[in-house]
């Protein structure tokens, strides 16, 4: 019992501490004007709750598809069943809450607001793989429950524990990579014309699909190859360097924006 305890409870710091890692790093890029923390809070929490109906919609489009979404390589599977589906329900909480809200007042804060989501998404599809005991309870809950079947996880807990780490490596950076790329588009969005705002969202769905897709199908393919240890990782630098780049240009577009004038020596707006 004792064991298991230890388990469930090292499986959810190697699910957590990630998450929370890379939140501190979208709030330091943020720092010059910061977000209030109620609202990133909320947007993580959104993220979270977002994984719920995209787990029916996965679950559902394999289903439906049976051998089809198997087909080249798992190249469907991977672009059309998973990462289409996630990143565009992160894109609808973004589009739906943080968006709407007058704080969202800066290209940065499309980075730092779609990244949360993404990192509340994380978090929760995180303690699926991780937590037995938190998928087993998910799994639990009557109109839920009818969509698990396999899906739940059957690894043992050490194995829940080492999945957790090759996900806070990989899977957790890749989420917030994918999205934080998203997020730039959706800033520069908010500071054009409405009617081309839409062309910004698609753009950026189409570059967090392509990220998140990649990862995926090199999971489902080479999964099992040594070489995954070379390509993922690639993937991931090659990402976040564009995410960097991405940012640089919000803030120096914020600059313009607002004014270096306007950010005293603790990142407070004056004036």
């Amino acid at each position: 019992m004792w064991s298991s305890l230890w388990f469930e409870v090292l499986g959810f710091v190697v699910a957590v501490l990630p998450v929370a890692l890379l939140l501190l790093v979208f709030r330091y890029a943020d720092r010059w004007r910061p977000e209030p923390k109620r609202e990133v809070v909320r947007a993580v929490v959104l993220g979270a709750l977002a994984c719920v109906p995209v787990f029916f919609a996965e679950v559902a489009l394999k289903r439906l598809l049976g051998p089809w979404s198997l087909a080249g390589a798992r190249f469907f599977d991977a672009y059309g069943v998973v990462a289409l589906p996630e990143e565009a329900a992160k894109l609808a909480v973004v589009l739906a809450v943080p968006y709407r809200r007058r704080y969202f007042d800066e290209y940065t804060d499309g980075v730092l607001y779609t990244g949360a989501v993404s990192l509340g998404f994380g978090l929760f599809e995180n303690l699926l793989f991780v937590s037995g005991a938190f998928a087993n309870a998910i799994c639990a809950v009557p109109w839920i429950s009818a969509m698990c079947g396999n899906e739940t996880s059957t690894h043992t807990d050490a194995q829940h524990v080492v999945l957790g780490l090759v996900r806070a490596l990989t899977a957790v950076p890749m989420h917030a990579i994918a999205s934080g790329l998203m997020g730039y588009f959706i800033g520069r969005s908010r500071f054009v014309r409405r009617r081309h705002a839409p062309r910004w969202w698609a753009a950026g769905l189409m570059v967090a699909v392509m990220v998140h897709g990649s990862y995926d199908w090199l999971v489902f393919t080479l999964g099992r190859s040594a070489v995954i240890f070379l390509l993922l990782p690639a993937l991931l630098v090659v990402a976040g360097f564009g995410l960097r780049h991405a940012l640089r240009h919000a803030l120096e577009l914020d600059e313009v924006m607002l004014g270096p004038e306007r950010r005293n020596s603790r990142g407070s707006l004056v004036g």
